[in-house]
């Protein structure tokens, strides 16, 4: 069997294996009760969700030019950063685990198509590093059962990880010339990072609260545990496991399935649905780059 077969083979198993948790997840809340408690959610809340969301993609998109400007060679184009950015956001719903986001490197130009694909590893590396970062932080106070030195040392190793990346940069004469773009961008890149994951648990606290009263220290505490499933690739969109976690961990402050599951798709819906509609229009309307994508695939 041909590679790409085997792919396209491996991307069906992992679309089965998201229906499948889906099931799971919905077998288990009333459907009834999970479209009255979205519906429930009082106007007000639409809009500052949308509000937030907005800063959390500006961020985003900011780290994406950082990502690409870590290539000394590479000359900045506004425009084509956006757009490229806005196309990313469709793409990641084409590939279980999100990987096929890749494909806005063939709408930027650059030195070449290698510089683009790093630039895009190294924002997906510090999206994931912020994810991991929260999420032990809240290990080392929820999972008291664990030893503290294994705790502690999960997070010292994730906060220290953009110095390891320095470090590897410099093992190999390939990437050595990138050390002095890295060291200039990756504290803005983390710093923003870090803000913009801390505002994806201002807007679970929003929507939290509205179901049933929590703190935004057991918010933040039990939502850094479930964003954890974000990183493990093999869903779409983090579906179903996002709504697994969210259903284990909120069950200990009083959410049933339905009010977790509401929780979790009201934001999926404002952050990665309603934003990806911009970029699906581009997508469709941009024929010559969206044809060298198609034709990088085969």
């Amino acid at each position: 069997m041909s590679k790409s077969k085997w792919r396209l083979v491996f991307n069906l198993l992992k679309v089965c294996l998201t229906a499948l948790i889906l099931w799971g997840v919905f077998a288990r809340i009333d459907l009834k009760a999970l479209w009255t408690g979205i519906v429930a959610l009082p106007l007000w809340l639409l809009p500052a969700l949308v509000l937030l969301s907005l800063i959390r993609h500006w961020g985003q998109f900011t780290n994406w030019c950082y990502s690409l400007q870590i290539n000394p060679k590479y000359i900045p184009d506004r425009k084509e950063q956006l757009v490229s950015y806005l196309i990313g956001l469709p793409l990641r719903f084409a590939v279980p685990g999100g990987s096929a986001s890749a494909g806005k490197v063939f709408f930027v130009s650059n030195s070449s198509r290698w510089a683009s694909l790093f630039s895009f590893a190294m924002e997906r590396a510090f999206l994931t590093w912020s994810t991991w970062t929260y999420a032990f932080a809240a290990a080392l106070i929820y999972y008291r059962n664990f030893p503290l030195w294994l705790r502690l040392g999960a997070l010292i190793l994730t906060l220290t990880a953009p110095l390891w990346g320095y470090w590897l940069l410099g093992t190999s004469p390939k990437t050595r010339w990138l050390k002095p773009g890295y060291a200039r961008y990756a504290l803005r890149i983390s710093a923003i990072q870090t803000g913009i994951a801390a505002l994806s648990y201002v807007q679970y606290w929003l929507i939290l609260n509205q179901i049933h009263p929590i703190s935004f220290w057991e918010s933040t505490l039990r939502m850094s545990l479930t964003q954890f499933s974000n990183s493990i690739p093999f869903t779409v969109g983090g579906l179903g496991l996002r709504e697994g976690f969210a259903i284990h961990f909120l069950a200990g402050v009083g959410f049933d399935a339905s009010q977790a599951v509401t929780a979790t798709l009201t934001l999926f819906a404002v952050q990665d649905l309603l934003f990806a509609l911009p970029g699906l229009l581009l997508l469709m309307f941009n024929k010559s780059r969206r044809s060298d994508y198609a034709h990088a695939g085969n």
